[in-house]
């Protein structure tokens, strides 16, 4: 009986040992990617990014994905485009806008329709269309931001320049903050920093999508080279997380 124990206990010691092994194996061969994110990742709009990762859609594709925050959309698409990170998140319209200056990079998936940034003002001072801009104190995340050539665009359609208007970059969270404090009278952003306004107690009034420049959803973007030379890897990334995308979409409890 004894012997029988010994040998027992010797077998599961083994398993053990090699399931370990084999589990510190797998670890070895995930690729690892560095993913640079345009805000911080504790925004909810980055969850289909984050419920990959949480949910193991990167590892089934056998990556290993590190955030590192950029500073804005514009920031990142410049970082992929000079090979300092593989693949990033911006808007839709990120690539069509740095590409004109040439920077090498293109939108590979576009998560969602209509705009991602919004412009906001407070309720009892309502700014309904871009003409209204002018003269008014605005808060942006950065200049390096997708969210300010977005805003730009909205005040070019009332042929305003960035010089009509007190254009404030006060980083991500300084970009809702002036807005509830009162401190800026409009703020340009995506709609994450519209609900930190309003749980800060500010009444929030917001442009009609149609009245503001025709801006795209959020986006993953990828290098050309990166592209061209490894397309798996772009692949990957979109199919896990597209997953977490559609975890959200069907099954929101689980999600969360």
């Amino acid at each position: 009986m004894k012997k029988l124990l010994a040998i027992t206990a010797l077998g599961a010691c083994s398993l053990f040992s090699t399931t370990a092994a084999l589990a510190a194996e797998a670890g070895k061969d995930l690729q690892k990617v560095t993913y640079l994110l345009p805000a911080p990742k504790t925004l909810p709009a980055f969850a289909p990014w984050l419920i990959a990762q949480h949910q193991g859609y990167f590892a089934d594709e056998g990556l290993e994905v590190e955030f590192v925050t950029g500073k804005g959309g514009v920031d990142v698409a410049k970082q992929v485009g000079a090979g300092n990170a593989v693949i990033g998140g911006a808007i839709g319209d990120t690539s069509i806008i740095v590409r004109a200056n040439g920077v090498p990079v293109k939108s590979v998936a576009v998560l969602g329709a209509g705009s991602l940034t919004l412009i906001a003002s407070h309720a009892d001072k309502p700014v309904n269309k871009p003409a209204e801009l002018k003269g008014k104190v605005i808060s942006v995340m950065a200049y390096t931001d997708t969210t300010y050539y977005s805003l730009l665009g909205t005040m070019r359609k009332a042929g305003l320049s960035r010089d009509d208007a007190d254009i404030q970059a006060a980083g991500p969270a300084g970009v809702w903050q002036l807005f509830a404090s009162g401190k800026s009278e409009v703020m340009a952003g995506v709609p994450d920093w519209v609900v930190s306004a309003r749980a800060a107690g500010t009444k929030v009034h917001i442009m009609p999508r149609e009245e503001g420049f025709n801006s795209m959803a959020q986006a993953i973007l990828a290098s050309d080279e990166a592209i061209k030379n490894n397309p798996e890897l772009i692949q990957k990334m979109v199919r896990a997380t597209l997953k977490g995308m559609t975890l959200i979409m069907n099954e929101t409890d689980k999600a969360v």
